[in-house]
């Protein structure tokens, strides 16, 4: 099975989104509760020391960017719309090739090819459907035919949704 897509910024953010859904959910709340206590105690800390100096200061700012960072890490898509600006994707066209054993993605600079048992991570929702192996796939379904989605599905072992 063949196809081209681009990866578009819905598809991107939709797609990180997924993965930090599928990987890891509970590591980053942990993560975020830890980053907005130590900035709290970044914080009170200058307000025990006296007199207060350009050093408590700075000690304060700190722990407001680290409660701030930690906030910020539980609504990624902010984060994630910028990210897809910075990344080089707008525009480019891929060309995916997928088989039984194998799929390979080709872009202007580079190719990729992966076999299935490398995918590590894999997983859809509305709007794509991510593979993750030693990098990152992002298959927008609209790209995609209804024949083609469930050959994909099969090929990377993932359920149907329709049953």
């Amino acid at each position: 099975m063949q196809f081209e897509y681009k990866i578009g910024i819905d598809e991107y953010v939709a797609a990180q989104v997924l993965y930090r859904k599928l990987h890891e959910r509970r590591k980053r709340l942990d993560a975020a509760i830890a980053w907005v206590l130590c900035g709290v105690v970044m914080i009170i800390l200058p307000y025990n020391e006296r007199p207060f100096t350009w050093s408590s200061s700075l000690l304060a700012l700190m722990g407001v960017w680290w409660i701030y960072a930690g906030i910020m890490s539980l609504f990624p898509i902010l984060y994630f719309k910028r990210s897809y600006r910075r990344s080089d994707l707008a525009g480019r066209t891929f060309k995916t090739n997928v088989r039984q054993d194998d799929f390979e993605v080709s872009g202007d600079s580079c190719s990729w090819r992966v076999k299935w048992a490398g995918v590590t991570v894999k997983g859809e929702n509305k709007a794509v459907f991510l593979l993750y192996g030693p990098t990152m796939f992002i298959f927008g379904k609209k790209y995609l035919t209804e024949q083609q989605q469930g050959e994909l599905r099969a090929f990377a072992g993932l359920p149907d949704p329709g049953r």
